[in-house]
């Protein structure tokens, strides 16, 4: 409907297609960035649980004595296969090795603990390494 001055009043169709494929697009865009963000959440959370895991198995080995039986030298592939008494599975979903071994040039002073946490059926891990030395005396 025309008025007075020549102008329509109200949208043409090009101009509410327009309108609505910029809605549709836009709503897409934050429904991928939603999914994405849910994705990067859940696997921070996942990765973070991991370190909290092998920072709790360094504290707990770090609290033991120097010459405790526990802290007694590992196989040496200790951090890739199950050695008996250096893996465990503090939580569903995730597996933590570790590995004891003197501190080369120290060897009577120092051991060297290294843990690892797997997230099972994930490529991530959390690996925490650190130095127990002998208290002097």
């Amino acid at each position: 409907m025309r008025r007075a001055s020549g102008f329509t009043r109200g949208f043409t169709l090009v101009e509410v297609v327009v309108a609505m494929t910029i809605a549709i697009v836009a709503i897409g865009a934050l429904a991928y960035l939603l999914s994405a963000a849910t994705t990067v959440n859940r696997a921070a959370r996942r990765s973070t649980f991991a370190a909290l895991l092998a920072a709790d198995k360094i504290e707990q080995l770090r609290a033991l004595a120097f010459n405790d039986v526990e802290l007694a030298a590992s196989p040496v592939d200790a951090l890739q296969t199950d050695a008996d008494g250096f893996h465990d599975t503090p939580a569903e979903g995730y597996r933590r090795r570790w590995l004891i071994a003197p501190m080369p040039g120290y060897p009577a002073s120092a051991l060297v603990i290294h843990v690892v946490v797997s997230i099972v059926g994930d490529a991530g891990q959390a690996s925490l390494i650190t130095i127990k030395s002998r208290k002097a005396e």
